[in-house]
């Protein structure tokens, strides 16, 4: 009877320490459920940063598209211009070839062009072609 009894106490610590697991984890599932609903939408369904546009047929490459800015800017622009901003590129690209686009589309690779030495980015924050 003593063996019995024992596998009965073991098997209460083995329930209760289940139930200590899963009320953590309840806790945990919990949390989840109020930053999901502060960041989801009416649908249910999580909301990411609102994008522009997908990219458009036909167009050309975003750096060709960068390029053709800079060097426009520059052979219209007054003496002493010294280049656009990430955010004035956004700009100019979507006037001329990509209506609408965000920065969160096209800066990372813009910036990625500077890196890559294909841009030139001054100190004072403006993006050149190359000489």
């Amino acid at each position: 009877m003593e063996m019995d009894l024992q596998k009965i106490l073991a098997r209460q610590r083995e329930i209760a320490a289940q139930m200590e697991k899963l009320r953590t984890e309840a806790e945990e599932l919990e949390t989840a459920v109020k930053v999901f609903k502060r960041f989801a939408g009416t649908d249910g369904v999580a909301q990411g940063p609102k994008l522009g546009p997908p990219r458009p047929e036909g167009i050309p490459s975003l750096f060709d598209m960068t390029q053709s800015v800079l060097r426009d800017a520059f052979a219209t622009e007054t003496p002493g211009f010294s280049g656009y901003t990430g955010a004035e590129i956004v700009a100019a690209i979507s006037k001329r070839y990509w209506p609408g686009v965000k920065g969160q589309q096209i800066l990372p690779s813009i910036y990625q062009f500077a890196k890559q030495g294909r841009l030139v980015k001054t100190k004072d924050g403006v993006f050149k072609l190359p000489k």
